[in-house]
Formats: structure tokens, sequence, C-alpha cells
């Protein structure tokens, strides 16, 4: 039967289309995986997480841009998990809300003292509800031929696919987005520019270094689409405890990378410092453009906060970085 599985879920994913996820919400994969790759949700088996960001740029300016995120992640069964996000992006006159649905598959592998292997499916689908509103820009500009004869709302919807591959505090994960046509009414004029296929694939994992309390969490992400931009991102997430088990500290150093010149450019960096208490973390971001229009135009900063409720009962600010549950088909692999 699990073979069968298998075999169904690999004919689905080339066949299943994918969401095109906006790049501003694809920058926080690194604290919600699944937001990238669908087979990531619920990808700690034994906790419920809520995470929220607030990012802003240009503060003092009316209408300047901001992006609000809410997410949720749950295990439904013992193989099946479930993750949501809603987001607010709102920039000038133009807004978005949307709504993001996931739920992943899990199988087990292998399962043996010291080793566990899973494969994770994932499938989404999202909808999103865009609109510009023209009624405070300066006379005259309602005749711009980019805004003339355009619907000022519209309504659009996609789906997502990936998979994800497990081995005790390693992943390694691929997923496609853009798959279907744009279909939002708003967009689907011959001057608006196509939507792409993009192809996400990363790696990461969880480490504890050697007779330190220090913890790691590298992550990789190599993302190409089909007009061959490529972009390189690297991020390392460290957690650093404290002789207070109820309270730790936490840090995030995040790099993006373009690929398309022959050396390459750096588009932009990331600074995230925060705390940890029993099961609530906060964290301030500051996003450092590296692009000339970055430079010139400004950076932005993002808060960031997440609650977990553990099925343990747990309450350390930093849980255990391993647990196996030995029932016969019931089992969890937690990271921290």
């Amino acid at each position: 039967m699990k073979r069968l599985y298998i075999s169904i879920l690999l004919i689905a994913i080339p066949l299943t289309v994918a969401v095109g996820q906006k790049y501003y919400l694809t920058n926080q994969y690194v604290y919600d995986l699944f937001q990238m790759n669908p087979s990531a949700a619920a990808y700690s088996k034994n906790c419920i997480t809520v995470n929220g960001f607030f990012q802003k740029q240009w503060f003092g300016m009316s209408n300047a841009p901001t992006t609000q995120i809410m997410s949720f992640q749950m295990p439904v069964t013992g193989h099946l998990g479930s993750g949501t996000y809603v987001y607010n992006d709102r920039n000038g006159f133009h807004k978005e809300i949307g709504l993001n649905q996931a739920f992943s598959y899990e199988l087990l592998l292998m399962k043996k003292r010291r080793k566990v292997m899973t494969l994770s499916f994932g499938l989404s689908i999202v909808v999103e509800n865009t609109s510009l509103d023209i009624s405070a820009l300066s006379e005259g500009a309602e005749l711009d031929p980019v805004i003339t004869g355009k619907d000022l709302s519209g309504f659009g919807f996609n789906a997502g696919t990936g998979a994800l591959l497990k081995y005790n505090d390693m992943h390694l994960g691929l997923a496609v987005t853009n798959i279907l046509p744009e279909n939002n009414p708003m967009y689907t004029a011959s001057e608006e520019p196509k939507r792409v296929l993009d192809m996400h694939l990363h790696v990461g994992g969880s480490f504890k270094v050697a007779d330190r309390d220090l913890y790691l969490e590298p992550l990789l992400l190599y993302r190409r689409n089909a007009l061959t931009d490529k972009r390189l991102d690297a991020n390392l997430k460290v957690y650093m405890p404290t002789p207070d088990p109820d309270f730790s500290t936490w840090g995030l150093l995040a790099y993006r990378h373009t690929m398309d010149h022959q050396f390459g450019k750096s588009l932009g960096m990331a600074i995230t410092g925060g705390i940890v208490y029993r099961n609530f973390s906060v964290g301030l971001e500051y996003q450092l453009g590296l692009t000339t229009a970055q430079v010139d135009y400004g950076s932005s900063y993002q808060l960031v906060f997440g609650y977990r409720i553990c099925r343990d009962k747990s309450k350390g600010a930093i849980p255990c970085s391993k647990k196996f549950h030995n029932k016969r088909h019931n089992y969890k692999f937690v990271g921290y």
C-alpha cells in the first residue's frame, strides 16, 4: 500500500499546478518553509505554531509599502499536516489580500534507533484579491495608458505543489510555482508581463555545536524561472540558550544574490535579533537592500513574532532537539 501511495503522488505532482507566490512572501520561507514549499506544512509533528510578520518601509510617508502576514501550522494526523497563511500587502495605491491553504502528507521510509527518513508531498491553493485606488491620483493621471481601460480590482487563484525528503535533522526539498497562466483580470492585458514558471530547490538542517549550548539552522535556496532568472539565498538561524531554561536568544543572517550576470550581483541582506520566552518568540529584522535602487529608496524593517503549543506540553525556550515515538505507525520527529 505504501508503494501505491508513493506512485500515485509521484504521478500527481508533475500534473499539479503551483501557486504564483509573491516575492515579498517567499522571503519569509526561512520562518515558515511551507510558504515556499507546501510539503513542509506541519514540519514539526509535535507542535502547533502561529507566526506573524509586519513589514514596513519608508517610515513617515503615507501609503508606504507595508505587508502583514499571519501563518498557522498544525499536524492533523500522524501523517497529514496543514499550513495556512493570510497576507495583506499595500504598495502606494495598490493593495492585495490573499489566503493560502497547504496540506502535506508524510511517508515513513526508514526508522531505526538513531535514523529516521521521511518523504513528504504537498499541495496548496491560494486565492487573492487585488485593487487599485486612483481616486487620490493627480489630475490627468487617469489618462495614463497603463491605467486607462484597466480593471481596478480583480480576483485570482492558483495552486502549489512540492516534495520534501527528511533524514534526521537534514532536509532536501523541491517546489514548482507559477505553472498556471495569470487569471486575475487586472493583469491579463497584453502589455502586462507574463507569469512564468519558478523552480525552488532548497536544502537545510539543524545542528548543535559540540560542547556548546548553540544551535544552528542553515538553509540554502536556489530559485530559477522560465526567463532564466536565477537567485541564490543563504540563511543561518542561531539559537542561544541562557542559564534560565525559560529564556533564550536567537538571531538570523540572510543573504540574497542574483546569478543572472556573469559574476552575479548582491540583492540584499537581512539581520534579525530576538528573544524566546517559553513558547513565545519575538524578533526585529532589518532588511538592507544592496542594489542601486534599494540603496536610493532605503531599506525596511520587519517585526516577527511566534507562539507554539506542543503536545508534550513543554514550555522550555528551546524544545528537545529530537523526540521519537515508537508506536506502530505514529511517530514524530521534532526540531528545536
